[in-house]
């Protein structure tokens, strides 16, 4: 008969030249006087798993560094204004505020992106499609993004003379775009040329946007629209932050809107996205 399970063991062992997290667990086997006749050992592949929790656990850490520095920034510069013995003048006070509202933003921004997460994971994302000229999309993405960038980055944009009308949710498609458009300033840390350009492909429109930074690692291509993931060395290499949540969001917006994204990227020689929308009725 068996007796029963002891605490399963983890256990790392080498695949090749990848570890494997192995769960050992083992069963006793004994005679009918009671004395170990043999054991049983259990094993399970719990990469996987490990994996994900080790990716959630970094997540919690990153977004909270992420809030906790917009917050530190709003709270210290609100509590300077609030100070009695300093007299302000309205330019300094014009400043601190100013850095107040930025924060702000960046906070919302980062919770935007925590909500849009929770809707795609339960399948709550709503999206209002109708026909949307990408041009203009394209245009208030690109204008925000100039304002963010700080490293003399270049922005080249190839759009068409003529509307070019997706069917898409502009709202939707404009967050996909201010985050393919911070990715690319983010990881090209030495400035360089972001290309931004849409045409027409058939029966869809075809929007790109491409870097010269650090590239993505060919593993990491594949893994790259997963919750969480940011990449083997993305810190290592560039020296940023980040969720981990950004490209797991634009794939969810792409995807509700009917469209595909996909990459391709070669490490120091930079990375493009490419977005495919039907193209609307009213382009056919």
């Amino acid at each position: 008969m068996l007796g029963r399970d002891l605490d399963a063991d983890l256990v790392p062992v080498m695949r090749g030249r990848e570890e494997v997290w192995l769960s050992v667990t083992e069963a006793v086997m004994r005679d009918p006087a009671g004395g170990v006749s043999g054991r049983i050992f259990a094993f399970r592949d719990i990469s996987s798993d490990r994996l994900v929790e080790q990716m959630k656990s970094d997540f919690v850490s990153t977004v909270s560094h992420e809030l906790r520095t917009p917050l530190t920034s709003i709270y210290g510069f609100a509590e300077t204004l609030l100070r009695k013995d300093v007299m302000f003048g309205e330019g300094e006070r014009a400043t601190f505020l100013g850095y107040i509202a930025s924060e702000s933003l960046r906070l919302t921004q980062i919770v935007d992106a925590l909500l849009n997460v929770a809707r795609l994971d339960t399948g709550d994302l709503q999206v209002q499609l109708a026909a949307t000229d990408v041009r203009d999309v394209v245009g208030d993405a690109i204008r925000t993004a100039e304002q963010a960038a700080a490293n003399g980055h270049r922005f080249v944009v190839d759009l068409p003379e003529e509307p070019l009308a997706a069917t898409a949710d502009p709202d939707k498609l404009r967050q996909v775009f201010a985050i393919l458009l911070d990715n690319a300033l983010r990881y090209s840390p030495g400035g360089g040329t972001v290309k931004v350009g849409a045409e027409r492909k058939s029966d869809t429109v075809e929007l790109v946007v491409a870097d010269e930074g650090v590239g993505i690692p060919l593993g990491d291509q594949e893994q790259i629209f997963r919750k969480f993931y940011r990449g083997t060395d993305a810190d290592s290499r560039v020296g940023t932050g980040g969720t981990g949540l950004g490209l797991f969001i634009a794939r969810g917006l792409v995807n509700a809107m009917g469209g595909t994204i996909s990459v391709s990227s070669r490490e120091g020689e930079g990375s493009t996205f490419a977005i495919e929308l039907p193209l609307a009725e009213e382009s056919r």
